[in-house]
Parts: structure tokens; C-alpha cells; sequence
């Protein structure tokens, strides 16, 4: 059940493909940021590094964000290999992309979607979810989420920054999205599925400062995973008549009159036209663009210090963001969430034990260790020297580390992550006392790994006292002396039960009494973001909005390219909120589509 094709040689007049694109120029100029300013450089990768700008006398490429190219629209195609007639686009297909076509097509919309990865590699990112709801989850026992609680928990722990009907509409929509997603899946597939968090450990909190956590995710990391999933839903949108376009890359939205009149893609044999009435782009994200990072993210762009780079994960060019901004789309005016960028820094994983005390090369703390949310718990890093930072523990740190919360990159306390750990520090106790002898490995062993596993990265120093292992931290003198009155002052808030200097929570206040004391080492190294998170102003139907704020009419934005969903950094209350949000809104923005349709 294909569209239409129309062999065509006709072209766009650029009056019809620049369209709103005046608003975008009119935005780019009165900004100061014409094509004429100076490019920043690049090194190999997706990166742009503060270093090399700096040794070339260009650092202000970076920190002023001159290099705005991407701005530019293309040149406009007039000549096309073939034209298609549909009712709406679905340009990108990730989780968004994959939930609003499927929904389309089921309300019997003629929808073409555009996926730039060839269908026999195609693969979905990310393998967990989190739901409020799920059928699944409650027949296992997870307890029952208020979506009003959630809501008001997000928000509060995102500041009150993303748009506030997203939120609660992926709220009330989690549950019944979940199911509908997972509707394909066979009593076998669920066998693989497994949630992380549940069952609770014993130590295991909900709660923490007043912010609230829940174990209330799907994980698909058998052999039934996401790019099974969402090829099942893939299947479900192809039986209600969608046409899929894979290795095929979208290259601008055609505007007439102010309103969505079609879009330009391009395959492997030359230009293609479709002409239709609304554009869906879930194109995800900006990642594998330095420029747009910078623009988007300067707060970090801005933060680097030499050696340090913008980079991502993700090869997502930002070509989502560009075609709405192009079609007159309004900018994100705050920085844009990054995964991991800001409070998990790659290189270091000091973060990922919050039960333990924190240094920095003075012997000094810095901050709450504890701080709930994990992404925004080493955040103060960002404004420090990239010295070596510690983390500092008793012999009772497998006790204290048992006390967890079930949160995006979270350690789940069972009793062989905890085994590994007593391991781990027997280990480095070993080889303080001279007694550590390596042991054999048994052919094909392999370390412990997985979600919320043991950090088998991590090394530990050991030592029978405090003033042993302030000298094997490489403290001398002022600053070995500032850390021996400094953990003698964390022992005494543990002893009262209050932290006088940044208030952690009671709940985890831990001495570090009973040797042998142990510390590892965190080596801050910042720049690097898993995915980044937004860049186009929609409305709560994820229209994307023009300069003053009205939606342009046919023109949505869903996924990563959709802006005002977690604040300034990727904040969760349960792990793979990404990935839910992403299909909950990706769903109720083909309904919004749908409706606009007609």
C-alpha cells in the first residue's frame, strides 16, 4: 500500500522554499551572527576543543560561538528524481519517530516516513524505558505511580524549566502508551524483560532530601531489545498503510504561505519531493555537531578548560533543528540538556559513589556528595580545577554502599555487586601489606558489567590510617593536615546527624571511623554528552513555534530536537526516562498531527 510516485523535473521557487526562513535570517542578523564570522576549528571527531583553539588565537570561537553556518539554509533543489503525495512526513526514526507514525498510520493518515540508516542495519539506541504503569510492571509488582506526584517531583527537581503540558501530558499518558507500544511483544519476549531496581535491596531509599525515586523502568537488555521492539511497531505502521524511506536523509522543510507545504529528502539515486500537509521531525538531536553544541550548550562550551572538547556519542548532525529553525522555528533560549555532559563526567566515576566522602587536591570537601539526583550530583566539578579529585571510604563501605536510590546510573545493591566490591577493597588491601597474589583466570571469565553492576573500573588505595592514606593520596604538609581535620570534622556531623557544611542528608551520613580506609581516585574530564536534548520551542502539541511564539501551522518537533523537557541537564526521577519520553510524546504528538489533519 504505497503513495503515489510521480516522476518530476519541476522545481521550488524560493519564495515557496524559504518561506518563513525570513524570520530565521531576520533572528540570525539581529543576533550579530551573519555568515561572515570567523569558523571555529575542529580536531579529528566530533569534537571542538578549547586547546586548539586557544595554542591557534582563536579561543573566542569557542566561547563566543561565532561559527553559526549552521544557520544558513541550502541551496533550494529544483530538479528530483521522484515526487510522492502524502498527508504528513515523519522525519527521523528513533523512538519519537517510530511512535508517531505508527499512530498516524492507525488513524488512517497516508504518512511517509524518512530514516537516514539503511533497514538491514537499522538499530534502535538505548534498551530501557521508564513507565508510569505499565501493565507489565504492575502484574510484577512495581508499585503504582501518581502521574500528579511524578509531575510535581519532575518539575521540581528540573527547576521549573521544561514546558509544563509536556511533562504532564507524558504523565497521564505513560501507562496506556506503554501498553500500546508493547502491544506486539510475546509472552517469551517478556520472559527476557527485566526491571532494574526491582525488587528493592534491602537499604534501598524512595526518597532523598525531598525528592522523590522510583523503580519503574523496562529493560530490554535480552534478546528481545528495542530494535526488535520498535521493529515490531515498524511492522504495525507498514500494515496500516505507511511507506518507510530508509537510507534516505531529509534535507528542508518546503514552506508556502507561512504553513508546512512539503519536504526535501535525498536517497542514494537523487532528490525526492514529497508534497505534504504537516512535517513530523524526530531527527534526534545535534551530537555529532560541535558548532551547534556550542551554540546550544554554552555553559560548557564555555566552562572548558585546555585539553577539553565538546563531543557526543550520538553522529546526529542536528539536521532536525536546523530544518525547523530554517522553516522559522523559534531557537532554545537556555542551554540545552545534555546526558551525562555536566554532573557524569566520562573519564570519572567518583559520582557513582555518592555514599563515600569527597576531596579535592587540597583535602578539602566541595559539595553534598549525596545530592539525589545522580546528574547533577558532580556538578560542582565543573567550576574547579580538572585535579585529581578523591573519594574516601571505611572497611564498612560495603554496608554504607548498600544505601542506594534506583536512579539513571545507579548501583544495585545485590549481594554479588556487593561481594565484588568486598573483592575489590580486600584487593587493594592486599597489595598495601605486600600479601596480594594475582589469581588465575578461568578461560572466557569476564567481569561484571551491566546496568547498575559494580564499577569494575574503579582501583582502589588502602591503608591502616588516615595519615597513611592522606601520603599515598599525595597530600604533604598544609593540605595532608586540612585532610585529617577535615574527616575529623565529616566523623562529628555523622556522630550529631547533621552535615553543617553542604547539608547532606542524614539518611547518608557515613563515618569514616574503622580502618582499614580506603579512596579511589576521580580524574575530572568534562565536555563529553551521551546525546543532547532539545533546541526547537514547541508548544504543549509539540507545534513548533515561530519568533513570536505562534505555532507554525503543519510544522512538529518531538524526540531530541524538541526542546523544553529537562531543563539544563538530562534530570530523571527513574532510569530511561529519554526513551519514554521520547515514545509517550512521540505518541501524542501523531495524535496532535492527526487531529490537525483532519
Amino acid at each position: 500500500m504505497g503513495n503515489e510516485e510521480k516522476t518530476a523535473q519541476e522545481g521550488l521557487s524560493r519564495r515557496a522554499f524559504l518561506g518563513l526562513g525570513a524570520t530565521a535570517a531576520a533572528l540570525a542578523a539581529g543576533a550579530g551572527l551573519a555568515g561572515c564570522a570567523p569558523k571555529a576549528r575542529f580536531i579529528e571527531g566530533n569534537s571542538m576543543t578549547y586547546g586548539e583553539a586557544n595554542r591557534t588565537g582563536a579561543a573566542s570561537d569557542v566561547h563566543n560561538v561565532t561559527d553559526t553556518s549552521w544557520m544558513n539554509p541550502p541551496e533550494e533543489v529544483t530538479s528530483f528524481a521522484k515526487e510522492i503525495d502524502c498527508d504528513v512526513v515523519v522525519a527521523g526514526l528513533g523512538f519519537a519517530g517510530t511512535a508517531a507514525s505508527r499512530e498516524l498510520a492507525e488513524q488512517g493518515k497516508k504518512v511517509v516516513v524518512i530514516e537516514k540508516q539503511p533497514e538491514d542495519t537499522y538499530a534502535a539506541t538505548g534498551n530501557e524505558f521508564a513507565s508510569l504503569n505499565a501493565a507489565i510492571l504492575k502484574e510484577r509488582g512495581v508499585p503504582a505511580i501518581d502521574p500528579v506526584e511524578f509531575y510535581q517531583n519532575f518539575m521540581k527537581i528540573t527547576s521549573n524549566m521544561p514546558n509544563p503540558a509536556l511533562v504532564m501530558k507524558f504523565a497521564q499518558n505513560s501507562e496506556a502508551n506503554s501498553n500500546w507500544y508493547l502491544e506486539p511483544l510475546t509472552a517469551a519476549d517478556y520472559e527476557t524483560m527485566t526491571t532494574a531496581f526491582f525488587p528493592p535491596t534491602e537499604h534501598q531509599m524512595s526518597e532523598l532530601s525531598g525528592i522523590k525515586f522510583w523503580p519503574s523502568v523496562c529493560s530490554f537488555y535480552g534478546e528481545c531489545n528495542q530494535t526488535k521492539i520498535v521493529g515490531m511497531n515498524h511492522d504495525i505502521a507498514k500494515q496500516h498503510g505507511a511507506e518507510f524511506l530508509f537510507g534516505t536523509s531529509a534535507e528542508y522543510v518546503i514552506m508556502e504561505d507561512g504553513a508546512v507545504a512539503g519536504i526535501v529528502a535525498k536517497d542514494a539515486d537523487g532528490y525526492i519531493k514529497v508534497n505534504c500537509r504537516a512535517v513530523v521531525i524526530t531527527c534526534g538531536g545535534m551530537g555529532g555537531n560541535p558548532n551547534m553544541m556550542a551554540y546550544f550548550m554554552p555553559d560548557m562550551a564555555q566552562a572548558l578548560v585546555e585539553g577539553e572538547s565538546l563531543s557526543s556519542m550520538s553522529a546526529n548532525d542536528g539536521r532536525g533543528v536546523q530544518m525547523a529553525y530554517w522553516a522559522g522555528a523559534h531557537l532554545e533560549t537556555t542551554p540545552v540538556a545534555g546526558m551525562n555532559m555536566k554532573g557524569l563526567s566520562v573519564p570519572g566515576k567518583m559520582n557513582c559513589l555518592p555514599q563515600a566522602v569527597w576531596v579535592d587536591e587540597h583535602g578539602k570537601r566541595f559539595c553534598n556528595e549525596y545530592y539525589p539526583t545522580s546528574e547533577q550530583r558532580g556538578y560542582q566539578t565543573t567550576f574547579m580545577s580538572r585535579k585529581t579529585k578523591f573519594a574516601v571510604v571505611d572497611n564498612n563501605f560495603t554496608t554504607y554502599r548498600q544505601y542506594t536510590l534506583p536512579q539513571h546510573a545507579g548501583f544495585t545493591a545485590t549481594e554479588a555487586n556487593i561481594q565484588s566490591l568486598r573483592e575489590a577493597l580486600d584487593t587493594a588491601y592486599a597489595k598495601f601489606n605486600g600479601t596480594y597474589v594475582e589469581p588465575e583466570k578461568t578461560e572466557g571469565e569476564g567481569g561484571p558489567g551491566g546496568p547498575g553492576g559494580p564499577m569494575t573500573s574503579v582501583e582502589w588505595i588502602a591503608d591502616d590510617t588516615l595519615e597513611g592514606l592522606a601520603a599515598q593520596m599525595g597530600l604533604e604538609g598544609d593540605e595532608a593536615a586540612a585532610f585529617l581535620a577535615q574527616m575529623e570534622r565529616w566523623n562529628g556531623y555523622c556522630d550529631a546527624g547533621v552535615d553543617a557544611e553542604f547539608g547532606r542528608d542524614p539518611q547518608v551520613l557515613f563515618p569514616v571511623k574503622d580502618g582499614p580506609f580506603y579512596a579511589c581516585t576521580f580524574d575530572p574530564e568534562l565536555g563529553e554528552t551521551m546525546v543532547t536534548m532539545g533546541g526547537i520551542i514547541t508548544d504543549g502539541e509539540q507545534n513548533a513555534v515561530d519568533a513570536n511564539y505562534e505555532p507554525i501551522p503543519g510544522l512538529y518537533v518531538s524526540g531530541n530536537d524538541c526542546g523544553r523537557r529537562f531543563g539544563t541537564e538530562y534530570v530523571t526521577p527513574i532510569p530511561g526516562v529519554s526513551i519514554a519520553f521520547a515514545m509517550v510524546l512521540g505518541r501524542e504528538c501523531g495524535k496532535s498531527v492527526a487531529e490537525f489533519l483532519g
